[in-house]
């Protein structure tokens, strides 16, 4: 009788191990995707040296080929002590501008936020932030 106890057990311990492999192997395919949002993002502003009209159209044009989630997520007016540029309407998203950059305004940096979401069936959606920051993009004067 101690037979079909043990394989039970042995059972229980398989489906624990599995599901703990797959919400691991979730989390990092979520991670990647927010990370490749947050580097090609990152890459659009560098292109055309900072955010303007042409890099979030290339954000947007990116985000939709990649069927990134919108979450209606609100961004903050600060953050890292970085303020507030522009938040998506269209996918959840927030682009930040470092207001004191030294080397007398010469330069400036960016910020963008995205949100690693999870979706699990018993805890519902779980929102990460994922925060990368610019290069130092130099401020061009009409002179």
């Amino acid at each position: 009788m101690r037979t079909p106890i043990a394989y039970t057990f042995l059972f229980n311990l398989m489906i624990i191990f599995i599901l703990i492999v797959f919400a691991f192997m979730a989390g990092t395919m979520s991670y990647y995707k927010a990370f490749k949002v947050n580097n090609r993002m990152v890459h659009a502003i560098e292109k055309f040296e900072g955010f303007n009209n042409e890099s979030k159209l290339e954000i947007e044009i990116f985000l939709g080929s990649l069927s990134y989630k919108s979450d209606g997520i609100n961004c903050a007016e600060t953050y890292k002590g970085m303020h507030l540029v522009h938040q998506g309407t269209t996918y959840s998203y927030c682009i930040y501008i470092d207001p004191e950059k030294p080397k007398s305004g010469q330069y400036y940096n960016y910020g963008v936020l995205t949100y690693m979401s999870i979706d699990l069936p018993l805890v519902n959606l779980i929102n990460f932030p994922v925060f990368t920051r610019t290069n130092e993009i130099y401020k061009f004067t009409n002179t």
